[in-house]
């Protein structure tokens, strides 16, 4: 057995869609890995005091997931133990919005294989994403990327170009794909669906291929060729 990749999913902005970055890629890499359903190969685990990926995998009814999960916001020596847990080949640690447990979080840093950091093109989430690869990612030697997330078509590419360049300028490292903001997440959420149970329809297809083609990129499960 070999020790898990545990992902880091982080930012200090609240409302950059951590938990559904978190969520829908352990669903896509369990998925792409082709484990056993009953015994899952990717492991959720939350260190949000407000639980957002706990009260959404039980909102599921009906559906086995195709994760485990757990939350540990309260524990920093069972977030200490997360990469020993061979059972597992990805563990994915939702973090909170802020800076809560800051116990807890130094543990899933010092834990974590790499960190992901997810940001929306709005100006006022430019600041804590820097803040946060500056001052918590980077001290640790800790390998990330930047996900721009949230970007909705409908309004063109004013706001996600002047994102990129912001991101050039700082020297800040990004994932070539974008997640696009789709309603069916929000939904998914309220009906208790992970995006490798939506439905069969062009719509439910494209939101689930932006985690898929950024779980390829990032090399958990495969890689791009």
């Amino acid at each position: 057995m070999t020790q898990p990749q545990v992902h880091l999913v982080i930012s200090q902005k609240g409302g950059v869609g951590k938990t559904t970055l978190a969520v829908n890629l352990a669903a896509v890499v369990s998925q792409t890995l082709g484990g056993d359903p009953a015994k899952p190969p990717v492991l959720v685990a939350s260190i949000d005091p407000q639980g957002s990926a706990v009260w959404w995998a039980e909102r599921v009814d009906g559906q086995q997931l195709p994760f485990d999960y757990d939350q540990v916001d309260d524990q920093p020596d069972e977030v200490a133990k997360l990469d020993k847990l061979e059972e597992y080949d990805h563990i994915f640690i939702d973090a909170p919005g802020s800076l809560a447990r800051p116990a807890v979080l130094s543990r899933a840093l010092e834990v974590a294989t790499d960190a992901i950091v997810p940001v929306i093109p709005e100006p006022l989430s430019y600041g804590p994403t820097e803040r946060t690869v500056l001052d918590l990612i980077q001290p640790k030697g800790l390998p990330y990327r930047v996900v721009r997330n949230l970007w909705d078509r409908r309004d063109g590419h004013l706001d996600i170009d002047a994102l990129t360049q912001w991101l050039d300028q700082q020297g800040l490292a990004y994932t070539n794909t974008i997640l696009r903001r789709f309603k069916l997440h929000t939904v998914a959420a309220a009906e208790g669906k992970v995006a490798t149970q939506y439905s069969s329809n062009r719509t439910a297809t494209e939101a689930r291929n932006d985690f898929l083609m950024l779980a390829l990129e990032l090399g958990y499960g495969g890689q791009v060729s």
